[in-house]
């Protein structure tokens, strides 16, 4: 059996085609898939971060109202205090409360109350700070930063957009 030079070639070549031409449509169609996916992908992600600034925006009227309602508590806790420490230094008790600091007397006790509601007035005083100038700030740079990066995912659609509307030749 003999082989012509030129058939072989040519049998060769068109095997060749073939390889190549599936080659190319596989990558075509893996092509689209990832485009697809990337789209997807996209969008998923554009949503997560639509609900995370909506989470921190619904974190930050909470933490603000929290700090009102700390702010108040700790008017009223120092209102009480005062009211009543006003109230008892124009007694003899509390010369005696000035005498001996050191006994637990039932006047003292009520002296230790009334500072021990002081400092709780204090303390949420400072908690309210904390939540107005720490807690509100972080969250609303986090906020920021989560709606700049949206923005910028949102900005890089209409590119892959049109990446994922381009054509190729086929053969």
């Amino acid at each position: 059996m003999c082989v012509n030079m030129s058939d072989w070639f040519t049998v060769c070549l068109s095997i060749i085609v073939c390889v190549y031409t599936l080659i190319i449509r596989d990558a075509l169609c893996l092509c689209v898939d990832v485009r697809a996916q990337l789209v997807e992908q996209q969008r998923c992600l554009e949503q997560q971060t639509e609900m995370r600034v909506q989470l921190l925006q619904d974190l930050q009227d909470f933490f603000r109202k929290k700090a009102e309602i700390e702010t108040e508590y700790s008017r009223n806790l120092e209102k009480l205090a005062e009211r009543f420490m006003a109230k008892t230094r124009s007694t003899k008790d509390h010369q005696q409360y000035k005498k001996d600091q050191n006994l637990l007397s039932p006047v003292n006790c009520w002296y230790l109350l009334l500072n021990q509601v002081r400092r709780e007035s204090k303390d949420h005083a400072t908690l309210s700070d904390l939540y107005l100038n720490n807690v509100i700030t972080r969250l609303t740079h986090i906020s920021d930063d989560s709606a700049r990066l949206l923005k910028r995912v949102s900005q890089s659609q209409p590119l892959l957009m049109h990446v994922s509307q381009m054509t190729f030749p086929r053969e």
